[in-house]
């Protein structure tokens, strides 16, 4: 090979390394592999005129996901810097929790026993992607069981209990820090995959 020929190939190299797309965000735990669909239909195109009918429902019930876990923590911080008293805590958290818990254990049942197993039979080199988001719903069952529990607790506790709201709110957060990664993980897995199937 030609010393031209060389820089040619190391100017391609660049030049695909330069507009290569890569996972929304920096924590993401997506293997280069496995964004081949991702790289067909990108983020800017996920609402586009002939993909938006395929994913916009996808992408609606984890924007609720997420706007319903951000409430709860701001109702959460209101109490712990004296926005809230203990009556107005419970009256605003309560509810809330009790359906956000519902909704996720529902929403990632129908996933593991319906979508997750199609896309892998659909695209098994994904296999490995779809396990960790398995895994990801194992350990969020296991935080929203606490958060239930506490809440729970909650009810009972005419009281007011600082401990018990402060115990809550960690427990939030860590929904919160966990809903983060997996949300973000699963869209750039499961969009493309919704958008570029035929039907």
């Amino acid at each position: 090979m030609t010393l031209s020929a060389n820089n040619k190939t190391s100017q391609q190299a660049l030049d695909d390394d330069l507009f290569s797309l890569a996972p929304r965000h920096p924590d993401s735990r997506l293997e280069t592999d496995w964004l081949f669909l991702y790289n067909k239909l990108p983020p800017d195109q996920w609402f586009g005129a002939d993909y938006a009918y395929k994913t916009s429902g996808w992408l609606k019930v984890h924007t609720n996901i997420r706007k319903r876990q951000r409430i709860l923590v701001q109702i959460s911080e209101a109490y712990i810097s004296g926005e809230f008293d203990w009556s107005e805590y419970r009256s605003q958290i309560l509810k809330r929790i009790n359906m956000h818990v519902l909704k996720l254990h529902q929403h990632h049942e129908v996933e593991d026993d319906g979508f997750f197993p199609e896309f892998v039979s659909m695209y098994p080199k994904l296999a490995p992607a779809f396990e960790i988001l398995g895994h990801d719903h194992e350990y969020l069952n296991e935080l929203l069981d606490k958060l239930q529990i506490q809440n729970d607790q909650l009810a009972r506790s005419e009281i007011e209990d600082k401990a018990l709201a402060e115990e809550l709110h960690k427990t939030l957060v860590a929904v919160t820090d966990l809903l983060q990664q997996h949300l973000t993980d699963e869209e750039d897995l499961v969009i493309p995959i919704l958008g570029l199937r035929q039907g």
